[in-house]
């Protein structure tokens, strides 16, 4: 079942890292779109990567675990906050800015807080 899981589980976070640093890099720079679409894919292959690993039950380093952890936890909750008032408030323009402002910035900053614990107690043996 492990062996089904792992490669499901690794695209799906590499779409969704995928579009959430490629959405927010169109939103708010001006760079070129190669530029932004080498540094989406490179974000979506460190996250898919780390969630191989994860599904594996490897062992991973502090800093994958942070970076990665941040990718995925802010790329889930940018697209629950950029989508969600699209799909129940469809009469509202702003409803996406509630993803861009709030709901990614802090996916980020519990998903580093997250990958951070999760590294650090499997690099120390703690089970729980």
């Amino acid at each position: 079942m492990i062996q089904i899981l792992k490669p499901i589980f690794s695209f799906l976070m590499f779409l969704i890292v995928l579009f959430f640093i490629s959405t927010i890099l169109t939103i708010t720079t001006s760079y070129p779109v190669w530029l932004c679409a080498v540094f989406s894919l490179a974000c979506a292959s460190v996250a898919a990567w780390f969630a191989w690993k994860l599904v594996s039950g490897e062992k991973t380093s502090i800093g994958i675990a942070v970076i990665s952890g941040a990718l995925i936890l802010g790329g889930l909750c940018f697209i629950v906050g950029f989508l969600s008032p699209m799909v129940f408030a469809k009469d509202t323009n702003q409803g996406p800015l509630i993803g861009i402002f709030i709901a990614a910035p802090l996916g980020v900053i519990f998903g580093a807080i997250g990958g951070y614990i999760y590294a650090s107690r499997q690099n120390t043996g703690v089970d729980g």
